[in-house]
């Protein structure tokens, strides 16, 4: 490229491309490009006015120094009435670079935070899935027993005040533990 104006044209196009960037690498490969062009004074008001586009893009580190490279190389031609513009344009380069750099860092703490939540969430669905088993597992355990703890303290509290037949007493069986006893029993407790 041996025309001023076609490196002004490319440094244009190259900043276009910035926001249809998928990755962070292929912004860091454009600035890098911009950094190698031969860079003027329309090239400078060009990159300034177009700054919107790759700002975003400043918190890697790598296309900060292509940008950084772009501002020492135009400090040593710029003329005195360009310096003040070029001033502003590299503090502004500086502050979006630390300020992305923060919300990367914020970033990245939130999806941190968003998969410890996601953990502690399955965590908690697994111990209301295991405590769901437990009480179902002493359930059946109860039932297979016939009697619950309630059940079993109720029944003995009616075995000493339920009365008692002449057969049951000569076989030795209390009238809770017959099935008249035990539906008697189910009935009390369920009324």
């Amino acid at each position: 490229i041996k025309k001023e104006k076609q490196n002004e044209m490319l440094v244009e196009k190259l900043c276009h491309r910035f926001p249809k960037c998928n990755s962070i690498s292929q912004k860091a490969d454009l600035a890098f490009c911009i950094a190698q062009l031969k860079i003027n004074e329309k090239s400078l008001k060009c990159l300034n006015d177009l700054f919107k586009l790759y700002k975003d893009a400043l918190f890697d580190e790598d296309v900060f120094k292509s940008f950084a490279s772009i501002v020492s190389k135009a400090k040593k031609f710029i003329k005195p009435e360009m310096k003040q513009g070029l001033e502003e344009w590299e503090a502004r380069l500086s502050e979006h670079s630390e300020t992305g750099m923060d919300n990367v860092l914020a970033g990245t703490k939130a999806q941190r935070a968003k998969v410890r939540a996601a953990k502690r969430a399955a965590r908690n669905a697994t111990r209301a899935t295991q405590k769901k088993y437990y009480d179902s597992t002493d359930d059946e355990e109860e039932s297979e027993d016939g009697k619950s703890d309630e059940e079993e303290n109720a029944s003995e509290n009616k075995e000493n005040s339920v009365p008692r037949s002449k057969s049951e007493l000569a076989k030795g069986k209390s009238a809770s533990n017959t099935r008249e006893g035990r539906s008697r029993r189910l009935r009390s407790i369920n009324a």
